[in-house]
């Protein structure tokens, strides 16, 4: 497998990864960065060294001994660019947490990249970054645009957790009820699992918290094998119970330090002890 194929195959399984803290995992969506390519209408490659995007979709692609191909909506399944230098700021602006440097670039880069690959991708990161920074219907807006053009991210439990999210934070609490419902019942335990903390939520926002704490628990318990949901219920478990003077809470938060010590929740966690 080539670098252009394994970037092709990269960005339909980059949201498949979930990472152990919220700087990796935001830059998850980001993978390695190879010469730009169009993937045409039967499925064959065809590498280039330059390519642009005109608005109604039309892709010129000149290819590596400088022919311009043109590729019409309706001819190519993928066309994808280089990585934009703006993507390396990102990198860099995450890690030093400066979430609002982060959406100005990432909005220019969906614009300019529109029908290049990098408007999803940059689509996908806006979504998950909005929700830090409780900006709520942006990332609910986001992920319904990606939803629409990619409908089988709405499938990853991880992106529909955080779609949930936003819902929760917009207001529109009987789409969210709609969506525990389907993701407990789907049979899948990740999908159940960030279900769960998501109705508990749901409850500690209405003041339920005795109730949401049994959601929190049931999924630190029950869903130990989803390990990429159980720093974010331990740690929700021990606030449920800080919340309702549990002295218990101590040893949650200490769990989480301990078990999860790289996950985004341990320096939560290290505050809730204090």
């Amino acid at each position: 497998m080539n670098a252009n194929e394994r970037h092709y195959f990269l960005l339909h399984r980059m949201i498949r990864v979930h990472s152990r803290s919220f700087a990796v995992w935001l830059l998850m969506v980001e993978i390695a960065q190879a010469a730009p390519f169009v993937i045409n209408s039967a499925g064959n490659q065809v590498n280039g060294s330059a390519i642009q995007s005109a608005a109604d979709g039309t892709i010129l692609l000149t290819t590596l001994n400088e022919q311009t191909l043109t590729f019409r909506p309706g001819t190519y399944r993928l066309a994808f660019a280089d990585k934009p230098k703006e993507m390396f700021q990102v990198d860099a602006l995450v890690k030093q947490k400066n979430l609002a440097a982060v959406v100005q670039i990432l909005l220019l880069v969906k614009e300019e990249y529109k029908f290049l690959g990098w408007d999803q991708r940059a689509g996908l990161m806006l979504a998950r970054v909005y929700l830090p920074l409780k900006q709520f219907e942006n990332s609910a807006r986001e992920y319904e645009e990606l939803f629409a053009a990619r409908p089988k991210f709405k499938t990853v439990p991880k992106e529909r957790a955080n779609y949930m999210q936003a819902l929760l934070g917009t207001g529109r609490l009987a789409e969210v009820a709609k969506m525990i419902d389907e993701d407990i019942a789907s049979g899948s335990r990740e999908a159940a699992a960030r279900a769960q903390v998501v109705r508990g939520d749901m409850k500690t926002a209405s003041g339920q918290i005795e109730e949401a704490l049994l959601d929190y628990l049931r999924t630190a318990i029950l869903f130990r094998a989803q390990t990429a949901v159980l720093p974010e219920a331990t740690y929700k478990t021990a606030v449920a119970l800080k919340t309702l003077n549990d002295p218990r809470a101590t040893e949650y938060f200490q769990k989480v330090i301990n078990d999860f010590p790289e996950s985004e929740y341990a320096e939560k966690a290290k505050k809730g002890v204090e």
